[in-house]
């Protein structure tokens, strides 16, 4: 890339107008010149070499964009970076790892998730939506049941249907495995994404007063807007109220705490339990993220990014190794086997996509130097 060209990106990442082509053409001219330089092995040390960089363009306020780069890291590049908490790796997710990576990387392979599912009806049959034709696959209380092309769940009610406000709650639910998610949308319109190793209890027909659902696992929610109606979700330890709102709830028993993250609109937490010595309630407000565990309810402003990064197709890792293999076990549904010590500071951050096979983000990791891993069959030994 010419200096003028190298400027030109680099006044539109600094200007917020970079498009996503144009930020992989600055990344690899970033990596090009980085490398040509040695690579830094710290913070300070990347600051400084692009200092160097930079300054060999005819390109003036460096200070904003090291500041910018320097708290990216540019994650959608190929850099390692060493910094005192530990190593974090920085990947490009459209990249294929080659012959570097470490040398007993394992060398068999396993796919990822995919769309897959099962539907349980009111009457306890069950459907396996994966094995089933695209199109009408039930019809119950005036609503017909589709599954799409695309891997949606989709009900829609007749115009004759009898909305009976004494009538009995019927409820369906809809469960995937480890290895897989899905895609729903309510009878009420509400659009909700299911992560792997996931259910979510839904009745038919919703009560006048509320529309009650109940989620174990992952789920992101797009509430269909109805004031007479709050839309609540029920997880093992908490109520989720909202009437129109984005927010995503990561409720699964063997995480530390029940996180539910806020993007748009406002959403009111109220902790479940009689063990509870005060009832504990919070309102959240877009980019909030609460947190629940045994030491009570806490809130803090994140990245709602990071958050539901698996719903648009990508893993974003900053946590330690037994975090991160938890969400590969559910979603290439292995079983992991640990022949390492703990290492509270040690962690490891980026991002890939989930559509990669589990080499790909085993080899990427691995390249780190801190961790290794071995496959044997579904079972993976993470091992120094």
């Amino acid at each position: 890339m010419k200096n003028k060209e190298a400027k030109a990106l680099l006044d539109k990442y600094r200007s917020g107008t970079l498009s996503a082509h144009e930020q992989v053409q600055l990344d690899s001219w970033y990596l090009r010149e980085a490398h040509s330089k040695n690579g830094p092995t710290d913070k300070d040390a990347m600051q400084r070499q692009l200092d160097e960089i930079e300054a060999a363009l005819p390109v003036h306020h460096k200070q904003g964009i090291v500041k910018n780069i320097g708290g990216r890291l540019l994650v959608a590049a190929a850099i390692l970076v060493s910094f005192s908490t530990g190593m974090y790796f920085y990947i490009n997710s459209h990249s294929t790892p080659g012959a570097n990576y470490a040398s007993n990387s394992p060398k068999q392979n396993i796919v990822p998730g995919r769309d897959k599912a099962v539907l349980v009806l009111a009457n306890g049959t069950k459907i396996d939506l994966d094995a089933t034709a695209n199109g009408a696959i039930a019809k119950q209380g005036g609503l017909t049941i589709t599954k799409t092309k695309t891997g949606q769940l989709v009900y829609k009610a007749s115009a004759t249907i009898n909305r009976d406000a004494d009538a009995k709650l019927t409820y369906n639910t809809i469960e995937t495995p480890r290895g897989g998610q899905y895609q729903i949308y309510l009878p009420d319109g509400t659009k909700v994404w299911l992560n792997s190793a996931s259910s979510l209890k839904y009745p038919l027909q919703f009560a006048t007063n509320e529309r009650r659902v109940e989620l174990t696992g992952e789920g992101y929610f797009e509430v269909a807007h109805n004031r007479a109606q709050p839309f609540k979700v029920v997880t093992d330890k908490q109520e989720i109220e909202v009437l129109g709102t984005h927010f995503n709830v990561n409720a699964y028993a063997d995480e530390g705490a029940i996180k539910t993250t806020l993007l748009e609109g406002s959403v009111k937490i109220k902790v479940l339990g009689v063990n509870q010595v005060a009832q504990q309630m919070a309102v959240l407000k877009p980019g909030e993220q609460s947190a629940f565990n045994n030491a009570g309810l806490t809130i803090e402003n994140i990245d709602v990014e990071d958050a539901i990064a698996w719903k648009n197709g990508y893993f974003k890792f900053n946590e330690d190794i037994e975090s991160i293999m938890r969400k590969l076990s559910r979603w290439y549904n292995i079983d992991v086997v640990y022949n390492i010590d703990k290492d509270p500071d040690l962690s490891f951050g980026g991002k890939i996509s989930r559509s990669k096979s589990i080499n790909s983000v085993l080899n990427v990791i691995e390249t780190t130097g801190n961790v290794h891993f071995k496959i044997e069959g579904r079972r993976v030994t993470v091992m120094k």
